[in-house]
């Protein structure tokens, strides 16, 4: 099961937020984001949590683990990856989890190497491909 802090640590790592500017946007200082990652404070201020999940566009009930994704939301994203997937291969859908896992830089590294690496493979429309 995912703890609080974890959630927590995910979501920042995701946006590539250090601790301190995590804290500098909720208003506490960096030593207790630090403290609810490390799940040493577990008693955290409600209007804090809500700090926290608007920072990351989340709800405060997914911040405190009472909540998975939306299931509207979870059924719309399996349809498009099953959509990428027909069309396009396993192989792409690998390529999208793996960049939804990274941090934002991770995502301009993988984009910049992508364009690299199509420039350098690129296949022209007229070309019979196997």
């Amino acid at each position: 099961m995912t703890t609080l802090g974890t959630r927590i640590k995910k979501l920042r790592i995701i946006e590539d937020l250090s601790q301190e500017e995590l804290g500098r946007r909720v208003g506490v200082q960096r030593a207790a984001i630090q403290k609810y990652e490390k799940g040493t404070v577990t008693n955290i201020p409600i209007h804090t949590i809500e700090k926290i999940a608007n920072v990351f566009d989340v709800s405060p009930s997914y911040i405190l683990g009472w909540d998975e994704p939306k299931g509207n939301e979870l059924a719309v994203e399996v349809k498009i990856i099953k959509g990428v997937q027909h069309f396009f291969g396993k192989e792409a859908v690998d390529l999208l989890e793996n960049y939804m896992c990274v941090t934002k830089n991770g995502k301009k590294r993988i984009l910049e190497y992508s364009y690299d690496v199509s420039k350098l493979y690129h296949v022209d429309e007229n070309v019979d491909v196997d």
